[in-house]
């Protein structure tokens, strides 16, 4: 088995080359703690200075080193891989020794990483929605009450998102999709759905942030 590292990646562990062991173990260290946590950007500046290099040339190493430890850990790489690497690359045999713990110790963690993000959940389709207002009744003349109600279609099924699942009638739900679909109806208040809005707001915008992109490129 090839670890399968980018040219850029490889690039990026180019910082190993020139350290010692001590500096790798603090690189690793930083690397879980990224996976762990998100990136430390104050951390990544004290290294710098100790390396006497840029912030970003230890945050692409940091990165590179998650890319590492997961295509080893999804290639279930061998000692083997690992000398081949450091033939290719040059590493001394302090810095592999280093690289091989950290690739032994974390390999639990990443597996269940994979296997959490590999869980079939339910993904949103389409959705169907109504506003309903109630100006009034007998006993409060003043009241307002405004409700809207969503019918949201789930599906687990990557493949068959783009089939047409909500057309009318039976005949145009296949057999797998009645399987995998899920319809759900519910019902809120407008300020509860402000806030759901803010909440799926802030998840989308964290799913766009560097580490979430690289810790997905590298599961997938």
């Amino acid at each position: 088995m090839l670890l399968n590292l980018k040219t850029d990646q490889r690039r990026h562990l180019e910082l190993l080359r020139h350290r010692g062991s001590e500096d790798v173990v603090e690189l690793c260290k930083a690397a879980f703690e990224y996976l762990s946590l998100g990136p430390n950007t104050q951390r990544y500046q004290h290294l710098a200075q100790k390396y006497s290099t840029d912030t970003g040339v230890v945050q692409s190493a940091v990165e590179a080193l998650i890319a590492l430890l997961i295509n080893a850990t999804k290639g279930n790489a061998s000692e083997f891989d690992l000398q081949s690497l450091q033939q290719e690359e040059g590493y001394s045999n302090d810095v592999m020794q280093v690289l091989s713990q950290f690739v032994s110790s974390k390999r639990h963690f990443i597996e269940g990483s994979i296997k959490s993000a590999n869980i079939r959940a339910y993904r949103l389709v389409n959705i169907e929605w109504r506003l309903e207002v109630r100006l009034a009744t007998r006993s409060l003349l003043r009241q307002s009450s405004i409700r809207v109600t969503m019918k949201l279609y789930l599906h687990t099924e990557p493949k068959n998102e783009n089939r047409d699942l909500l057309e009318d009638g039976d005949q145009a739900i296949h057999s797998d999709e009645r399987r995998n679909r899920k319809d759900l109806l519910v019902q809120t208040d407008l300020s509860s759905l402000v806030h759901m809005i803010q909440v799926l707001e802030t998840a989308l915008y964290e799913s766009k942030s560097r580490r979430i992109r690289n810790i997905v490129s590298g599961i997938h």
